[in-house]
């Protein structure tokens, strides 16, 4: 079924078009019609793989759930250099970065980026795109050395459908903000040595909402207004650096820091290939650097710190303190944004530090609840003179966990064996959460006590 299936689909008939195309060419070569020969491969037959999205995706919201995936792969075919040996042509790179960059500038503009994480990998990103959660990983900018033990002819049949669905779905996202695509945008500034989306939003002819073209489509759409709900439903501070300007140094990332400090509000002075930026501009307020202090010209007046601290903000939703984020500072534990913390046995030192800044920590709410506790215990005492509260407190908690352990065992007995095994499971993962916190605080105290 499913052969009859693929023999009927369009590609079939279009590399079957290509196949006697070349043998046509090849005959004309030989026989010497040049002139042919050229006009035939002008005119060569060519394939798309629209059809297959189609088909494949039914709704969009289908195609943004897949869309991890496709995001790995171009970012990193990106970040590679052209290869004969593999077969990378250039312009497939050229490509991913082209298609790389234009998502990033809808995040960007729609405020969508949420989380980030610096791992030996690569840099991991999260966006919540039109209520879908996307999860990705940017390799960082540094030269690749390619290895042999792997099929890149392989990647490059899956790069070339996930180049067709991003396309798809960047035309959709940009029509949704009231954008053109593909956008407008200065060749010179896109093809630069120094790249950079600062640069990108200046002179780029689409991509600023004071536009009168865009403008009407902008404020007539209900994006906008999605975008602060959603942000404000994540509880993510989408304006956290506003008011402020960054200065990228040479040795820093830039894609990726640029694309953090633009998709919450701030500004971003980087070097161009036509202009560089002086570090005593009063318009900067914080230098971005991994350099030693005793190599930098600190600037007074200008706050100076490593990039770690803008992942940090971004992740928690405040402005940490800079101290221990100045140049030449051993740097705080980085914590992944994506453990949920809530309710686990074993929190660590740097999250609760955290939490205290923030006002949330677990130890104010406990305080206040104990407070709250006592007095509503003494308003009863008062209302009920000679009522033992203690000993009926006692038998309800006691109550509560003899009818716990009942159903426990009732449930255990009526399940079927393979829920049974379920139910084993959930109950082994437990223990083994609860035995890696208790391992986890010894490792800590062993560490405070040297």
């Amino acid at each position: 079924k499913d052969i009859a299936f693929l023999t009927h689909d369009p590609l079939i008939n279009r590399f079957r078009e290509m196949k006697s195309h070349i043998k046509k060419y090849k005959r004309a070569l030989v026989r010497g019609n040049k002139e042919k020969a050229e006009r035939m491969l002008e005119n060569s037959p060519r394939y798309t793989l629209d059809h297959l999205i189609k088909e494949r995706y039914p709704t969009f919201q289908d195609a943004l759930r897949d869309l991890d995936d496709p995001l790995c792969l171009i970012n990193l075919f990106a970040s590679f250099p052209s290869d004969k040996d593999f077969n990378i042509p250039r312009d497939r790179i050229q490509n991913c970065q082209k298609l790389s960059r234009e998502f990033n500038l809808f995040l960007i503009r729609s405020r969508a980026l949420r989380k980030a994480f610096l791992s030996i990998k690569g840099v991991y990103l999260q966006a919540e795109v039109l209520g879908t959660r996307v999860t990705w990983i940017v390799p960082y900018p540094l030269a690749h050395d390619l290895p042999h033990d792997v099929d890149y002819r392989v990647m490059l049949t899956f790069l070339e459908f996930y180049e067709t669905l991003l396309k798809f779905i960047n035309f959709r996202l940009y029509k949704d903000i009231g954008l053109e695509y593909p956008p407008a945008i200065d060749t010179s500034v896109e093809n630069a040595n120094y790249f950079t989306y600062a640069a990108l939003l200046v002179r780029g002819q689409t991509l600023g909402p004071e536009e009168s073209h865009t403008k009407e489509k902008y404020e007539n759409n209900d994006f906008a207004k999605f975008r602060e709900e959603t942000a404000a439903a994540s509880g993510t501070n989408t304006k956290l650096f506003e008011g402020l300007t960054f200065y990228l140094s040479r040795e820093t990332f830039k894609g990726i820091l640029e694309l953090l400090i633009l998709s919450f509000g701030g500004q971003v002075l980087a070097d161009t290939e036509e202009n560089f930026v002086d570090p005593r501009d009063k318009r900067i307020t914080h230098i971005v650097t991994d350099r030693e202090p005793e190599h930098l010209k600190q600037v007074k007046g200008k706050e100076y710190l490593q990039p770690q601290w803008l992942v940090d903000s971004v992740n928690n939703g405040i402005l940490l303190p800079l101290d221990e984020y100045r140049p030449g500072k051993t740097l705080p534990p980085h914590l992944s944004p994506f453990i949920e913390r809530e309710g686990e046995a074993y929190v660590p030192q740097r999250q609760k530090e955290i939490d205290t800044l923030k006002g949330e920590a677990i130890g104010i709410e406990e305080e206040e609840e104990e407070k709250e506790a006592p007095e509503a215990q003494d308003d009863e005492d008062e209302e009920h003179e000679g009522y033992d509260f203690e000993r009926e407190q006692a038998l309800k908690v006691k109550s509560k966990k003899d009818s716990v352990l009942e159903n426990k065992a009732l449930s255990s007995t009526v399940l079927t064996k393979k829920n049974r095994r379920i139910l084993e499971r959930i109950r082994y993962g437990k223990e083994r959460k609860l035995e890696e916190a208790a391992r986890l605080k010894q490792k800590a105290k062993k560490l405070k006590s040297k």
